[in-house]
């Protein structure tokens, strides 16, 4: 097997776009999608690696550059490998470039929101840690003291909001149809102080830091994940869950659809 890992330019983008629908397309990929997140983000340039085989894309992990607590980091997102190879080879040499690239450009720590069961690969084989998990809690107001003095923030442009919801006020509430068909409004992004009847709505439910926990719940948890290449970092401690304000908004999972 002739495994080549390489940055990814933007000729790769039909090969990208046709291994993430290799699995019926669950989650819509097409070239619009692929340049939305990777030629349209606003926050600086975009990093992705592509694993290929006899010239054909078989691996991807993507990272978006990200400012959190004034540290310049990056984001991971849409790891993907192909059935057709999937095990330890491309993911393991997937990793090998990031780490070079982190190491080689000085990036102290970067961050990602990993499903559960890739969140333990990457703990146990590539050295991230996963601090906590960020449980959905049910609240009726949002108070800015519950972040106010947490060092670890993603902080963003307006034109990051834009780009992301396609609008520039806090906050971003979100209406979600659930598995149960019942509508849940979802807080994606706050500033400030506010609550639910603001809205017109009797509670929301988001990712407040009252519903951090250290191990994952019977219920579904969100794991953050961290992977540090500072090792003289002097900063407050990256694993303490009591640094960090982390929104629903910050991960790309939740898609924003405005409360009418």
């Amino acid at each position: 097997m002739n495994l080549i890992v390489r940055r990814a330019e933007s000729e790769d983008a039909q090969g990208i776009v046709k291994l993430f629908s290799e699995d019926g397309n669950p989650h819509n990929w097409t070239f619009e999608k692929w340049s939305y997140y990777y030629e349209q983000y606003t926050e600086g340039k975009t990093l992705a690696f592509v694993a290929e085989i006899d010239k054909e894309i078989v691996g991807h992990y993507g990272l978006f550059p990200i400012v959190v607590g004034n540290n310049h980091v990056y984001m991971g997102a849409h790891a993907y490998v192909s059935a057709s190879v999937r095990g330890l080879a491309v993911i393991s040499s997937l990793m090998k470039s990031l780490d070079r690239f982190c190491i080689s450009e000085k990036i102290p720590f970067i961050v990602g929101f990993a499903n559960a069961r890739f969140t333990i690969v990457k703990n146990k084989l590539f050295k991230w840690h996963t601090p906590f998990y960020m449980s959905f809690v049910v609240e009726k107001e949002f108070k800015s003291t519950c972040f106010n003095n947490r060092p670890f923030i993603f902080e963003y442009t307006d034109k990051w909001l834009e780009w992301r919801f396609k609008e520039k006020k806090s906050p971003i509430i979100s209406k979600y149809i659930n598995s149960d068909n019942n509508i849940v409004h979802q807080l994606l992004y706050a500033e400030g102080s506010f609550t639910a009847k603001d809205f017109n709505l009797n509670y929301f439910e988001g990712w407040i830091p009252s519903g951090y926990i250290i191990n994952q719940s019977e219920g579904f948890s969100q794991p953050f994940s961290i992977k540090i290449y500072d090792k003289n970092w002097t900063g407050p401690d990256l694993l303490d869950p009591d640094n960090w304000f982390i929104q629903m908004g910050d991960s790309d999972t939740f898609i924003y659809k405005a409360i009418e």
